[in-house]
């Protein structure tokens, strides 16, 4: 009799749309989840994301990237210093060798790509919403005698006039060109004594001088003039940082002795290998440097290890007195292409990923999961909603609940 009575309270029909309703639900927001994961709109971060190149605005949290991974391939944005990233689209359709954002409009990116046949190859793209869209320069680079154009391997855009970015080719010199409202042209920079260099990284540093990073050494070009080889620094560098706030203070990174300091513009350099963590019988190679924006004495470097013809990761250390001490602040077993200053965190990144690691003045916020699925897009959006709508229809969509 109890049976029969607590059968009609709860009528199995019922049971059926509250079963229903759950199943809408489950559906529906692993459905939101998974639409997200696909299109890289639910990425907690891209620490194992096979990066391409990354830039990072200053006086911003806004940091752009894109990946080589054939399967989520595009151009991503974080707006808080890294921790977490949208996919905001698929890019120009080329693959990008390098970005650059504009310093005051960060809506604005620049993009170098691979060269070719003049008629056919664009090296050179604008974005004006984010990277969301992308259109060819207004302007292509002059082809050489054989009518290609050179792979756009470097840019970079002088913090005090940002309507002037630097554009450094494979075997055909540096270019600046006017990017403004009313930019017409370019000009070849230093005249040809740099033309058939392989420029590998551009510095612009704060009185515009330009530094030029080649496999023949380190280049500089002072008010547009001929460009000079800085013969002085010991080793050939391969990587190169110029104090934001002091043009004479240089950083640069070297393949067998580490990193040297010059504070007067290049003409003496000073060994600051001390406390990077030398190992007898390997070659300490120090892969990127960074410099404070607000400190020309407050620097970071990564290294790495060179034993016969291979090299190993190294670590992340901090400088707070120009190298004259350092803190290690985690190792690494990955091969650091760039490092970037950010709120008091460095971002380093490689081919393999990006990794954010906190000073100890500042230590990095956590990283959860989780927050990754706050950040929904438009299309998420709309799934969630039509699942609560299905859902809802489930159980109010008949004339007697109990």
């Amino acid at each position: 009799m109890k049976l029969e009575q607590a059968s009609e309270k709860i009528p199995w029909k019922s049971l059926t749309h509250f079963g229903i309703f759950l199943i809408i639900l489950v559906v529906g927001t692993v459905a939101t989840l998974i639409v997200g994961e696909v299109e890289g709109l639910a990425r907690a971060d891209l620490s194992n994301a096979p990066i391409r190149a990354m830039t990072t605005a200053p006086d911003s949290e806004v940091m752009y990237a894109t990946l080589t991974d054939a399967s989520r391939p595009g151009v991503y944005r974080s707006q808080n210093n890294g921790r977490t990233w949208e996919r905001v689209g698929a890019g120009p359709g080329v693959t990008l060798n390098t970005l650059a954002v504009h310093p005051v409009n960060h809506q604005v990116l620049y993009a170098g790509a691979a060269g070719g046949p003049v008629a056919t190859s664009n090296n050179l793209w604008r974005s004006d919403d984010g990277g969301q869209t992308w259109h060819k320069f207004f302007l292509s680079l002059p082809g050489n005698v054989d009518g290609l154009i050179p792979a756009v391997t470097a840019l970079a855009i002088d913090p005090y006039q940002p309507e002037s970015l630097y554009v450094g080719t494979e075997g055909q010199g540096v270019y600046k060109f006017d990017v403004g409202q009313e930019g017409v042209g370019y000009e070849l920079v230093g005249g040809v004594s740099l033309y058939n260099a392989h420029v590998t990284k551009l510095v612009v540093g704060p009185d515009s001088d330009v530094y030029a990073l080649t496999p023949e050494g380190l280049y500089t070009s002072r008010g547009n003039d001929d460009w000079q080889k800085l013969d002085t620094v010991p080793e050939y560098p391969i990587s190169l940082a110029v104090a934001p706030t002091d043009a004479d203070t240089l950083y640069a990174g070297v393949p067998s002795s580490g990193a040297y300091r010059s504070t007067d513009g290049g003409r003496t350099w000073e060994n600051i290998a001390d406390g990077l963590g030398l190992v007898p019988g390997a070659a300490l190679r120090v892969t990127a440097l960074t410099v404070d924006e607000a400190d020309s004495w407050h620097v970071a470097a990564a290294t790495a290890y060179g034993i016969g013809k291979q090299i190993a990761g190294g670590g992340i250390y901090e400088s707070k007195d120009g190298g004259t001490s350092w803190t290690k602040l985690g190792d690494t077993d990955k091969i650091i292409n760039e490092l970037t200053f950010d709120d008091g965190t460095i971002h380093a990144t490689s081919d393999e990923g990006l990794v954010r690691y906190s000073t100890p003045d500042n230590p990095a916020p956590a990283i959860p999961f989780l927050d990754s699925l706050t950040q929904f897009s438009g299309l998420q959006l709309f799934m969630l909603a039509l699942t609560t709508g299905l859902g809802a229809l489930a159980l109010v969509g008949q004339k007697r609940w109990m």
